[in-house]
């Protein structure tokens, strides 16, 4: 699952969220229930139940298959998608990337690092200023804790 999928703000909202990012993640390469996501998580099943929901109800996750279960039904989900390409009011994509993530302070310092090093990657790279294909780009990143 490489493709993006392209999305709203509504929908770029809804994925705005550390515990819905998991989810999705969770849900990209096997098909489970609120309740099996829930107890790989470590969060309750109404929790992760209310966030597969909102995810579903967005376009987000698709219904895999429903299976009755002791008087239960099981619905099983899948992500359609863990890349997002936002789409504007005129239907174009922007060049931008976002995601929330749970990190720790040792985590942040690793991912600024690997970060980082990525920007000297591409920014050591020599090129010709003549060549007319190429554009400068603007590229910038922030952390900031989400309440």
């Amino acid at each position: 699952m490489t493709n993006s999928l392209s999305i709203s703000a509504d929908q770029q909202k809804l994925i705005a969220n550390a515990t819905r990012i998991q989810i999705i993640h969770l849900l990209k390469d096997e098909e489970l229930t609120a309740k099996e996501v829930a107890d790989k998580l470590g969060k309750t099943a109404g929790t992760v139940h209310y966030h597969i929901q909102l995810l579903f109800n967005g376009g987000i996750l698709e219904l895999v298959k429903e299976q009755k279960k002791g008087g239960i039904i099981e619905k099983y989900y899948r992500s359609k998608s863990t890349r997002f390409e936002l789409i504007d009011e005129d239907n174009t994509k922007p060049s931008s990337i976002s995601t929330n993530l749970l990190l720790d302070d040792e985590e942040k310092k690793q991912f600024l690092l690997e970060l980082e090093q990525l920007f000297l990657r591409w920014e050591s790279q020599v090129t010709n200023d003549s060549d007319s294909t190429k554009k400068e780009y603007k590229v910038f990143c922030t952390f900031q804790v989400n309440a």
